[in-house]
């Protein structure tokens, strides 16, 4: 099995982040989300890994260098143009050779089970497995009946509905199936295969889950992380390091390889940084790299030395 790691959208609910950090690398608990699925994927034993790239793509390929250097060299696949999340399979053909692909959106953040998913998987037979989540408002229903996906969309009454995780195993008849050029999304073949009744394991998984690429969920994604009762083992799953965590109970804020700054209330500072003492910051993520003496007044952002952007 081989692993695909999403990487190449523009991210344009982050803008302005997004112009200067491309959206795989903006941060988690200090850590760029794609070092932190990189490792997840590494570690359940996968070790030929792709990045696909576009937008920022020479900044995106250059920090995979960083990530590699004990392992094998991760797989650079360039897009001209965005080929979507199905199209960007077709030039991977050759470098996969017929193998199974584990494939990761790069704004998702998750403590699935990779090894027990890639089990799952291989005893099930079936074309794909999809992880799922509980349903959530507003997003596409994916509909589940005795552990196998029987619709997207739409599907029977007494099925249970979820949503797709971001996170999912296909197998070569399943990129067989798929057309060979041109922009299209995966989902398009997940159809095909339903119409056709061909198995598709539907892998359910009930902990931590964040899609970091929606303003409004970003903060509430760390503060989640932050109070969850089994935040130990959440970390450990996402090779998060607790040493660094400096926790200060009186101003409600966490405090990542930096120093204690005044003035900040309910934030996540991920330093360093030059701190402003006149600085009132309220229920911000504050990215390395900061001059906080810029800012005397930011409530509900994410703030990098290039960008704010408003999140609540």
């Amino acid at each position: 099995m081989k692993a695909l790691l999403l990487a190449a959208g523009y991210g344009t609910r982050l803008k302005p982040l997004t112009d200067h950090i491309p959206k795989p690398l903006t941060l988690f608990m200090g850590r760029p989300i794609l070092d932190i699925v990189y490792d997840q994927v590494t570690s359940a034993g996968v070790e030929q890994v792709a990045v696909n790239t576009h937008h920022l793509a020479s900044v995106i390929a250059e920090h995979t260098l960083t990530l590699s250097l004990s392992k094998q060299p991760i797989h650079i696949s360039h897009e001209k143009e965005i080929l979507g999340t199905g199209g960007s399979i077709n030039p991977l053909r050759d470098w996969l050779d017929h193998d199974d692909l584990l494939i990761f959106n790069g704004d998702i953040v998750s403590s699935v089970n990779l090894n027990a998913l890639i089990a799952a998987y291989r005893a099930s037979k079936a074309q794909a497995a999809m992880v799922l989540i509980p349903h959530k408002t507003g997003t596409t229903p994916v509909f589940v009946k005795m552990d196998r996906v029987v619709g997207i969309g739409s599907g029977p009454a007494d099925a249970e509905m979820k949503t797709f995780a971001g996170i999912h195993i296909i197998s070569d008849a399943f990129i067989g199936e798929m057309p060979r050029e041109g922009f299209f999304s995966v989902i398009d073949t997940y159809q095909t295969l339903l119409k056709a009744q061909e198995p598709i394991l539907a892998f359910t998984h009930d902990g931590y889950w964040a899609d970091l690429g929606i303003p409004r969920d970003y903060l509430e994604a760390h503060e989640d992380f932050w109070h969850s009762k089994s935040r130990s083992e959440l970390a450990k799953a996402l090779q998060i390091d607790e040493k660094l965590w400096d926790w200060d109970e009186a101003q409600k804020s966490l405090f990542v390889s930096n120093q204690r700054i005044a003035g900040v209330q309910a934030s996540f500072v991920f330093g360093p940084l030059k701190a402003g003492a006149a600085s009132q910051i309220t229920k911000c993520i504050v990215y390395p790299g900061v001059d906080l003496t810029k800012h005397s007044q930011e409530h509900g952002k994410i703030i990098s030395k290039d960008a704010c952007l408003n999140l609540l």
